[in-house]
């Protein structure tokens, strides 16, 4: 077998031979696009790209790890405990800078410690993208928090910060580990104004193996709702040897956001699986209750991971292991001796999983990454000349040969297309502001009953209709389900009725609530997918149908999955805030088992009552709290202003400090269920009301309407931009006219042959891309 090194030297003289190729048809193709397909011309971008990142990894001949996961899944304390001590920020500080990157050293005089510092630019435009990000609606109340705290404690230390700024970067040489300590625990834990400054730490160490160039990046969690964060998650996956996927033990199954980050990391090597490059560190593993439970939690992980090979799926425990071997922080040793850890591995009869980590990271470097090279660099060759193939078919008929008696063409689009153009793009504006009003942009209140357009309606219509296909096909609710639950067991007699009413609620509740998490959020998405297209195909028609104009508009700086990946995230997060509160008020818990519910969810309650709009007045103004205490929809003496919109708050807030019901001795409470048939009859009628309240409730206490708003004045404002800040449309326009690419474009060309130049310039670099073509292959 051929060594790492002999495979590199190969394998970059292939690649670099196929980019001499790929750089020839990239030119080719800026130049030919009217006759080669947007299709090919985007595959052709993609591959360049891919073959280029491939060529740089070679080139510095760097084994690169990306230590991927959700937010406080362990990442940081996973490498805290390969490195023997304690020195990396916790979740909270990770989101005081932007990236962390341990790389391996020879010696240990090579060893250093550098923070780099964000310019006084840089941090002017953090504070602006905090901004938006607090007025926009994607993120938790938490995310939300933490975003504040940055921004107000940043322009409280402002005058600290740019001291920092001033600096550029730091950097220290050390020989033990221990010596940096204190000094990253003073920068990223007790000096605030100095945390806020730091845009990057990079630590080298020679506890990563001293004999390889080594580089783990601790990649930010794809579900911190910071854009920033995944765009730099995709661009480190992208660019990663191998992936260290650190997933909590006792979280078996995949989120959403876990298989977007899946997505991405398959994506990048078509020829490669996940499994192939893949370690998935079940962290926290010492959380398990008894050796059953890490064995049957073990078993799911290992079934869902069923293509990675068992040496790269290992429980690991990091904190036991900074305790036991390593240098832990006061904070991590004071809950490690109050949690026992040491007798809870021993209980379970695992170790921490750390030095079998080491053994096979190691082994796949050994052994494994020449073969996944080896693979990754046929495909990209493979793809390369297939590409050539397909493009010089295409090209050579049309450009292959020269009619030496063709005459040159004057400049067809100087001055006067420039005038016509102008004048052209202001009625352009016009027409699409006048277009955007009337049929997509809402009246003011976007979240109150009736404020939307026709094309916004579809979107609650879409919504509606999912709502009840998702609540009529439950298999819980089916007749023979419910008496299977109800029996399960015990019999139909009356004794039962109560254990078979909250078991047959237990499973109900989990089926919607999985069914809500993984299937709505998809309908809504293509809604407002609907909506953006409705929107592209207007700009593309106002540019006289140009092929070029959707791929330019929509996916130039960003992968279509992405994007669609983004905006579903959207709506799961605006969904899941009243959703889940409307599912479990409802469903999780029968009519006589609710007060405890009642007092913890009182304000979310009160919110879901606040933006109620159905025609039903019971409904409304604490009739949703009464019905859940007492079983029945009636009025209580109570009065709660009708608030909505901007008003909705302060009717929340009065009503929670003002309520005064009628004593309850007073208020009939529907009788609790004695048999099969009553129970049936209670759940009925509570996904009955669930179903009423999740349709003109929960939609409007969500802010989808707003939320929608908001993407299509993104894509507005962009389509405006482009020409009046970037000049692309412009550009696109001229091409179209020039090679004669769009007949509907009303300019009129006085020519109607090709530049005799531009031809002879065509076929002598085509002939140039036919010889490197036959070199490469």
């Amino acid at each position: 077998m051929a060594t790492w090194l002999e495979t590199c030297a190969k394998q970059l003289t292939r690649l670099e031979k196929a980019s001499v190729l790929s750089d020839k048809l990239i030119t080719l193709s800026n130049k030919t696009g009217v006759d080669m397909s947007p299709e090919m011309v985007q595959k052709l971008e993609h591959e360049h790209a891919r073959l280029n990142r491939q060529l740089e990894r070679l080139r510095a001949n760097r084994f690169e790890v990306a230590v991927i996961g959700l937010e406080k899944a362990g990442k940081s304390a996973l490498l805290n405990a390969w490195l023997g001590q304690e020195i990396l920020p916790s979740a909270r500080e990770r989101c005081t800078f932007t990236s962390t990157e341990i790389w391996s050293a020879q010696t240990e005089q090579d060893q250093l410690v550098a923070i780099e510092y964000y310019s006084r630019e840089e941090i002017a435009k953090l504070q602006e993208q905090r901004q938006k990000a607090l007025a926009g609606a994607l993120l938790s109340d938490k995310e939300k928090k933490e975003i504040q705290e940055d921004f107000n404690d940043t322009e409280k230390n402002l005058n600290q910060i740019y001291e920092f700024t001033k600096k550029g970067s730091f950097k220290q040489p050390f020989l033990d580990i221990g010596e940096i300590s204190e000094l990253l625990q003073s920068a990223i834990f007790k000096n605030r104004a100095q945390a806020l400054a730091i845009k990057r730490i990079q630590l080298k160490t020679v506890r990563l193996r001293s004999d390889r160039d080594i580089i783990f990046h601790d990649v930010p969690g794809f579900n911190s709702g910071i854009l920033m964060h995944a765009e730099q998650a995709v661009d480190r996956l992208q660019n990663c040897d191998a992936i260290i996927y650190a997933k909590e033990m006792k979280q078996p199954s995949i989120t959403g956001p876990e298989k977007e980050m899946l997505l991405v990391a398959d994506a990048e090597d078509p020829s490669l699986r996940v499994s192939d490059k893949v370690f998935v560190v079940l962290t926290q593993a010492d959380a398990m209750d008894d050796q059953i439970d890490f064995r049957d939690t073990f078993a799911k992980h290992k079934a869902f991971w069923a293509n990675v090979p068992e040496r790269r799926l290992l429980p690991v425990c990091a904190r036991s292991h900074l305790v036991e071997f390593g240098i832990p922080s006061e904070d991590t040793l004071r809950r490690s001796k109050s949690a026992d850890d040491k007798n809870k591995i021993k209980k379970l009869a695992i170790t921490d999983g750390v030095k079998e980590l080491k053994d096979a990271v190691n082994f796949y470097i050994d052994n494994e990454r020449t073969g996944v090279l080896q693979k990754r660099c046929d495909s990209l060759v493979n793809a390369t000349r297939q590409l050539a193939t397909e493009i010089l078919g295409k090209l050579e008929p049309i450009y292959g040969t020269i009619a030496e008696n063709e005459r040159q063409e004057d400049d067809l689009l100087g001055k006067e297309f420039n005038q016509w153009w102008g004048r052209e793009w202001q009625r352009i504006k016009k027409d699409f502001d006048v277009w955007y009003s009337e049929s997509i942009q809402g009246r003011t209140e976007a979240d109150a009953l009736g404020a939307e357009h026709a094309e916004l309606a579809a979107l609650r219509s879409a919504y509606d209709q999912k709502i009840e296909a998702l609540l009529s096909n439950l298999i819980t609710a089916q007749p023979d389900e419910l008496k299977r639950i109800y029996t399960a067991g015990g019999t139909l007699s009356m004794p039962d009725a109560r254990e078979g009413n909250y078991k047959i609620r237990e499973e109900l509740f989990r089926e919607i609530q999985k069914k809500f998490e993984t299937e709505l959020t998809d309908q809504l998405a293509q809604a407002l997918q609907a909506l953006i297209d409705g929107i592209v195909r207007k700009i593309q028609e106002l540019l006289w149908e140009t092929e070029e104009v959707r791929r330019t508009l929509l996916h130039s700086h960003l992968d279509e999955g992405i994007e669609q990946a983004r905006i579903r995230h959207g709506f799961q997060v605006l969904f899941l805030r009243f959703g889940r509160v409307a599912v479990e008020a409802f469903i999780a818990k029968p009519l006589q088992a609710r007060d405890r519910l009642l007092s913890e969810r009182a304000a979310e309650i009160k919110t879901l009552e606040a933006f109620y709009q159905g025609g039903d007045k019971s409904k409304q103004e604490g009739g949703l709290t009464h019905y859940l205490r007492y079983g029945l929809w009636a009025a209580i003496n109570k009065t709660v202003p009708a608030g909505r919109g901007r008003n909705a708050a302060k009717a929340i807030a009065d009503a929670v400090l003002t309520e005064a019901t009628i004593p309850a001795k007073e208020i009939e409470k529907a009788t609790e269920p004695q048999n099969f048939e009553e129970v049936v009859e209670e759940i009925n009628g509570d996904l009955a009301a669930l179903q009423d309240y999740l349709k003109n409730s929960v939609f409007y206490a969500a802010g989808f309407i707003t939320y929608c708003n908001q993407e299509l004045e993104r894509i507005r404002n962009r389509f405006k931009e482009m020409e009046d800040n970037e000049r692309q449309w412009i550009g696109i326009i001229r091409t179209a006219v020039k090679y004669e690419r769009n007949p509907l474009i009303p300019y009129n060309i006085a020519h109607t042959r090709r530049d005799f130049q531009i031809r002879r310039e065509l076929a002598l670099e085509l002939k140039e891309v036919r010889d490197s073509y036959s070199h490469v292959f």
